[in-house]
Protein backbone atom coordinates (compact mmCIF):
# COMPACT_ATOMS: atom_id res chain seq x y z
CA UNK A 1 0.00 0.00 0.00
CA UNK A 2 1.01 3.72 -0.99
CA UNK A 3 0.90 6.27 1.78
CA UNK A 4 1.82 9.70 0.11
CA UNK A 5 3.18 12.24 1.76
CA UNK A 6 0.34 14.52 2.05
CA UNK A 7 -1.47 12.29 4.71
CA UNK A 8 1.49 12.41 7.08
CA UNK A 9 -1.33 14.99 8.71
CA UNK A 10 -3.50 11.85 9.17
CA UNK A 11 -1.29 9.97 12.11
CA UNK A 12 -1.50 12.61 14.37
CA UNK A 13 -5.32 12.82 13.57
CA UNK A 14 -5.19 8.97 14.34
CA UNK A 15 -3.01 8.96 17.52
CA UNK A 16 -5.25 11.95 19.14
CA UNK A 17 -8.30 10.84 18.29
CA UNK A 18 -7.18 7.16 19.50
CA UNK A 19 -6.01 8.95 23.08
CA UNK A 20 -9.38 10.48 23.47
CA UNK A 21 -11.28 7.70 22.79
CA UNK A 22 -9.45 5.36 25.22
CA UNK A 23 -9.08 7.68 27.68
CA UNK A 24 -13.36 8.62 27.78
CA UNK A 25 -14.55 5.20 27.11
CA UNK A 26 -11.38 2.44 27.89
CA UNK A 27 -9.32 0.05 25.54
CA UNK A 28 -12.14 -2.27 25.35
CA UNK A 29 -15.14 -0.33 24.01
CA UNK A 30 -12.95 1.88 21.35
CA UNK A 31 -12.66 0.01 18.04
CA UNK A 32 -10.45 0.70 15.30
CA UNK A 33 -13.37 1.91 13.31
CA UNK A 34 -14.61 4.01 16.09
CA UNK A 35 -11.46 5.85 15.77
CA UNK A 36 -11.30 6.06 12.13
CA UNK A 37 -14.35 7.28 11.47
CA UNK A 38 -14.14 10.08 14.32
CA UNK A 39 -10.28 10.87 13.06
CA UNK A 40 -11.79 10.69 9.14
CA UNK A 41 -9.83 8.02 8.04
CA UNK A 42 -10.16 4.51 6.82
CA UNK A 43 -8.84 1.73 8.28
CA UNK A 44 -6.07 0.50 6.12
CA UNK A 45 -3.91 3.99 7.66
CA UNK A 46 -4.33 2.59 11.16
CA UNK A 47 -2.38 -0.80 9.58
CA UNK A 48 0.05 1.31 7.95
CA UNK A 49 1.06 3.64 10.63
CA UNK A 50 0.31 1.13 13.47
CA UNK A 51 -0.25 -2.57 12.26
CA UNK A 52 -2.95 -3.24 15.17
CA UNK A 53 -4.61 -1.55 17.94
CA UNK A 54 -2.45 -2.68 20.43
CA UNK A 55 0.57 -0.91 19.24
CA UNK A 56 -2.12 2.22 18.53
CA UNK A 57 -3.10 2.25 22.22
CA UNK A 58 1.03 2.24 23.51
CA UNK A 59 1.44 5.05 20.90
CA UNK A 60 -1.55 6.96 22.06
CA UNK A 61 0.44 6.93 25.76
CA UNK A 62 3.35 8.21 24.07
CA UNK A 63 1.47 10.61 22.28
CA UNK A 64 -0.19 11.97 25.29
CA UNK A 65 2.77 11.86 27.49
CA UNK A 66 4.70 14.56 24.95
CA UNK A 67 1.49 16.71 25.09
CA UNK A 68 1.67 16.35 28.57
CA UNK A 69 5.55 17.67 28.82
CA UNK A 70 4.88 20.15 26.60
CA UNK A 71 2.66 22.36 27.75
CA UNK A 72 3.11 21.85 31.85
CA UNK A 73 5.48 20.68 34.47
CA UNK A 74 5.37 16.88 35.23
CA UNK A 75 4.43 15.24 38.71
CA UNK A 76 8.00 14.49 38.96
CA UNK A 77 8.95 18.17 38.62
CA UNK A 78 6.59 19.96 40.07
CA UNK A 79 7.98 18.25 43.39
CA UNK A 80 11.51 18.41 42.52
CA UNK A 81 12.12 22.39 43.57
CA UNK A 82 15.59 21.73 45.49
CA UNK A 83 15.81 22.74 49.51
CA UNK A 84 11.94 22.10 50.26
CA UNK A 85 10.93 19.77 53.30
CA UNK A 86 9.87 16.24 52.02
CA UNK A 87 5.89 17.11 53.28
CA UNK A 88 5.98 20.32 50.63
CA UNK A 89 7.52 18.14 48.10
CA UNK A 90 4.72 15.35 48.44
CA UNK A 91 2.17 18.31 48.87
CA UNK A 92 3.30 19.68 45.04
CA UNK A 93 3.16 16.41 43.57
CA UNK A 94 -0.40 15.25 44.76
CA UNK A 95 -1.73 18.75 44.00
CA UNK A 96 -0.07 18.67 40.75
CA UNK A 97 -1.00 14.74 39.48
CA UNK A 98 -5.05 15.69 41.08
CA UNK A 99 -5.07 18.91 39.05
CA UNK A 100 -3.42 16.26 35.67
CA UNK A 101 -6.52 13.74 36.13
CA UNK A 102 -9.27 16.71 36.56
CA UNK A 103 -7.79 19.46 33.61
CA UNK A 104 -9.68 18.95 30.67
CA UNK A 105 -8.11 19.11 27.19
CA UNK A 106 -5.19 17.49 25.22
CA UNK A 107 -2.77 18.03 28.14
CA UNK A 108 -4.74 15.87 30.86
CA UNK A 109 -5.03 13.33 28.45
CA UNK A 110 -1.89 11.21 29.65
CA UNK A 111 -2.73 11.40 33.22
CA UNK A 112 -6.55 10.37 32.38
CA UNK A 113 -5.19 7.64 30.07
CA UNK A 114 -2.90 5.92 32.62
CA UNK A 115 -6.11 6.16 35.52
CA UNK A 116 -7.94 4.39 32.93
CA UNK A 117 -5.42 1.93 32.52
CA UNK A 118 -5.57 1.64 36.22
CA UNK A 119 -9.05 0.69 36.48
CA UNK A 120 -9.10 -1.26 33.24
CA UNK A 121 -5.72 -3.01 32.79
CA UNK A 122 -5.41 -3.89 28.99
CA UNK A 123 -3.33 -6.23 27.55
CA UNK A 124 -0.63 -3.76 27.12
CA UNK A 125 -0.55 -3.23 31.38
CA UNK A 126 3.15 -4.71 31.41
CA UNK A 127 4.51 -2.01 28.73
CA UNK A 128 2.71 0.62 30.17
CA UNK A 129 3.61 -0.25 33.78
CA UNK A 130 7.39 -0.09 32.93
CA UNK A 131 6.71 2.84 30.87
CA UNK A 132 4.13 5.11 32.85
CA UNK A 133 3.00 3.38 35.91
CA UNK A 134 6.38 2.33 37.68
CA UNK A 135 7.92 5.83 37.18
CA UNK A 136 4.90 7.18 38.64
CA UNK A 137 4.56 4.90 41.56
CA UNK A 138 8.42 4.94 42.52
CA UNK A 139 7.85 8.99 42.70
CA UNK A 140 5.25 8.75 45.44
CA UNK A 141 6.99 5.63 47.35
CA UNK A 142 10.00 7.93 47.75
CA UNK A 143 8.20 10.95 48.83
CA UNK A 144 5.96 9.65 51.16
CA UNK A 145 8.54 7.51 52.14
CA UNK A 146 10.20 10.84 52.97
CA UNK A 147 7.50 12.59 55.25
CA UNK A 148 6.84 8.95 57.32
CA UNK A 149 10.40 8.49 57.81
CA UNK A 150 12.07 4.34 58.33
CA UNK A 151 9.87 3.41 61.08
CA UNK A 152 6.83 2.63 58.68
CA UNK A 153 7.03 -1.22 57.34
CA UNK A 154 7.29 -1.20 53.33
CA UNK A 155 3.93 -2.47 53.02
CA UNK A 156 2.24 0.32 54.44
CA UNK A 157 4.19 2.64 52.81
CA UNK A 158 3.17 0.91 49.48
CA UNK A 159 -0.74 1.17 50.91
CA UNK A 160 -0.19 4.72 51.20
CA UNK A 161 0.92 5.39 48.28
CA UNK A 162 -2.18 3.89 46.59
CA UNK A 163 -4.58 5.64 48.92
CA UNK A 164 -2.84 8.51 47.73
CA UNK A 165 -2.86 7.77 44.21
CA UNK A 166 -6.47 6.57 44.22
CA UNK A 167 -8.02 9.77 45.77
CA UNK A 168 -6.79 10.93 42.22
CA UNK A 169 -8.31 8.24 40.73
CA UNK A 170 -11.77 8.50 42.16
CA UNK A 171 -12.14 12.05 41.36
CA UNK A 172 -11.06 11.77 37.72
CA UNK A 173 -13.32 8.66 37.00
CA UNK A 174 -16.38 9.41 39.41
CA UNK A 175 -17.08 13.21 38.06
CA UNK A 176 -20.42 12.34 37.48
CA UNK A 177 -21.55 10.75 40.79
CA UNK A 178 -20.03 13.69 42.12
CA UNK A 179 -22.23 16.19 40.24
CA UNK A 180 -25.52 14.10 41.49
CA UNK A 181 -24.68 13.99 44.97
CA UNK A 182 -22.09 16.77 45.68
CA UNK A 183 -23.02 19.20 42.62
CA UNK A 184 -21.11 21.89 45.04
CA UNK A 185 -17.84 20.81 44.19
CA UNK A 186 -17.31 21.78 41.08
CA UNK A 187 -14.58 21.29 38.22
CA UNK A 188 -13.66 24.47 36.71
CA UNK A 189 -10.16 25.96 37.54
CA UNK A 190 -11.17 26.92 41.04
CA UNK A 191 -12.74 23.93 42.12
CA UNK A 192 -10.08 21.57 40.59
CA UNK A 193 -7.63 23.72 42.98
CA UNK A 194 -9.67 23.06 45.89
CA UNK A 195 -9.94 19.70 45.22
CA UNK A 196 -6.04 19.48 44.64
CA UNK A 197 -5.68 21.49 47.79
CA UNK A 198 -8.04 19.09 50.02
CA UNK A 199 -6.32 16.01 48.93
CA UNK A 200 -3.09 17.01 49.34
CA UNK A 201 -4.08 18.43 52.78
CA UNK A 202 -5.92 15.51 53.69
CA UNK A 203 -3.12 12.89 52.55
CA UNK A 204 -0.40 14.54 54.95
CA UNK A 205 -2.21 15.04 57.88
CA UNK A 206 -3.05 11.58 57.49
CA UNK A 207 0.44 10.55 56.94
CA UNK A 208 1.63 12.75 60.10
CA UNK A 209 -0.49 10.62 61.90
CA UNK A 210 0.68 7.37 60.85
CA UNK A 211 4.34 8.87 61.15
CA UNK A 212 3.77 9.52 65.08
CA UNK A 213 1.86 6.00 65.34
CA UNK A 214 4.93 4.55 64.01
CA UNK A 215 8.14 6.35 65.53
CA UNK A 216 5.73 6.10 69.10
CA UNK A 217 5.67 1.94 68.71
CA UNK A 218 9.07 1.44 67.90
CA UNK A 219 10.02 3.96 70.68
CA UNK A 220 8.11 2.12 73.01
Amino acid sequence: MTIENNTEPARARILQTAAELFAEHGYASTSVRKICEAAQVNVAMVNYYFHSKEELHLAAFDHARELAAASAPTVAEASAAANLPPAEQLRLAIEALVSDMLRGGSATLFSRLVARELLEPTAAIHKLAERNVRPQHALFTGLIRGVVGEAMPADSVQKCVFSVIGQAVFYARSRIVHELVAPEITYDQAGIAAIASHVAQFSLAALDGMRARYTAEVAA
